[in-house]
């Protein structure tokens, strides 16, 4: 027996010597004792992506090893009435080349998405997408399982692909339509690129052959002004007369005449900006989405020209190191569209607002506040109902 403990020890020495072997857990779960939902007051927990009725948080653990030109990182996650599962991340990767690295399996692959997160991004996130956070203005990554190559060619570019598996998996599909790609160049004013993600074969003009089919997204992250960061970005689909109408059930549905909501291809354009100074810190976006107005004679197609507006800011004062103050409010010009006869109506606007305070601990944050809004909470309250809640927030890591 200490035979084999001595040979396990050794082979454990020996390993570090190469490779460096990480273990992290990362945590989040937010309690709600009092959610009022225009009918019923209620309690709830969940993410702050789901804070629901079934209970339950985020769990996560993390395991990474790594040498100078290989490595694997896999996750282990545990969600509100859901049993252990696979995490965010399940692959192994190599380096053949310094300008080239290679990865297989499942990928959290992120690089390059836009992102403007403040406020109840980190609580409980408000309804109806008024809680803009990652993949602002549109630009984000596709991802999944399948594999991702990336060139690193000179100092500051990179070229990013990722090729990943779905319903058929056809080649076509898999290498095009499930793919992401990100062309970027970092330097000292800030972080420039274009994202295409493929989208599957569409008819741009009714009668026209299918065609490729991709969104586009153009986005920098600016920070040559000191203390302040700009977030710009916009998401244009090549397809833009593409859309799915859903009937009174939430079926999909071909016929106009019984549509009761439209989901269509839009264009989108945003604005962040984050400033600090000393213990102040100030967040602002806005997003305008250019979407279908109606729609053709055809009865297969949609033309654009209906706006909308997605808006939030938000405060943040530093009373201390431990102590910190933290409002945010969001609106959206629209929750709900419908068609009347050939025209499409985007109705019922949303608002939303929190204040509360952030106590940073020495590997976590805990935090609680008021929220309230229309249309904006989430689970879902009538249309016309003002809702509250008391959301109390903890993020542990380690």
């Amino acid at each position: 027996m200490k035979k084999i403990v001595g040979i396990i020890a050794a082979a454990a020495f020996a390993a570090s010597a190469f490779a460096e072997v990480n273990i992290g857990t990362w945590n989040r779960g937010v309690f709600s004792p009092l959610h009022y939902d225009g009918d019923t007051l209620r309690s709830l927990e969940g993410p702050s992506w789901d804070v629901g009725s079934t209970g339950g948080i985020r769990t996560g653990l993390s395991f990474s090893a790594s040498s100078e030109n290989a490595g694997v990182a896999f996750d282990i996650h545990g969600n509100p009435g859901v049993a252990i599962a696979m995490g965010d991340n399940a692959y192994t990767w190599v380096k053949p080349v310094d300008m080239l690295t290679l990865k297989f399996g499942k990928m959290d692959n992120n690089w390059g998405r836009l992102d403007h997160c403040f406020g109840t991004w980190n609580y409980a996130r408000f309804a109806n997408g008024l809680s803009t956070g990652e993949g602002f203005a549109g630009v984000e990554r596709q991802k999944g399982c399948g594999a991702q190559v990336t060139l690193q060619p000179v100092e500051g570019l990179v070229i990013d692909y990722e090729a990943n598996f779905g319903k058929d998996n056809h080649t076509y599909a898999v290498m095009w339509e499930n793919s992401s790609t990100m062309i970027g160049y970092k330097a000292d004013f800030g972080f420039i690129r274009a994202i295409i993600n493929g989208q599957p074969a569409a008819s741009y003009e009714f009668g026209e052959d299918t065609k490729p089919a991709a969104i586009i997204g153009l986005a920098a992250d600016i920070t040559a002004v000191e203390n302040l960061a700009l977030k710009i970005g916009a998401s244009i689909p090549t397809n833009l007369t593409g859309f799915v109408m859903k009937d009174a059930d939430g079926k999909t549905t071909t016929d106009f005449k019984k549509c009761a909501k439209i989901e269509s291809n839009k264009i989108q354009v945003g604005v962040g900006a984050d400033y600090t100074l000393d213990a102040l810190a100030l967040h602002a976006n806005a997003t305008v989405h250019i979407m279908a107005k109606k729609g053709k004679d055809d009865g297969k197609q949609v033309e654009l020209g209906a706006f909308g507006v997605t808006a939030g800011a938000g405060v943040d004062y530093a009373f201390s190191d431990m102590f910190k103050l933290v409002t945010d409010v969001r609106f959206a010009s629209w929750t709900t569209s419908s068609m009347d006869k050939a025209d499409i109506k985007y109705e019922d606007p949303a608002f939303g607002a929190y204040i509360g305070l952030e106590q940073a601990l020495t590997n976590a944050q805990f935090a609680f506040g008021a929220q309230f809004g229309k249309r904006a909470m989430s689970p879902a309250a009538k249309a016309d109902d003002f809702t509250f809640a008391i959301p109390l927030t903890m993020t542990v890591a380690f």
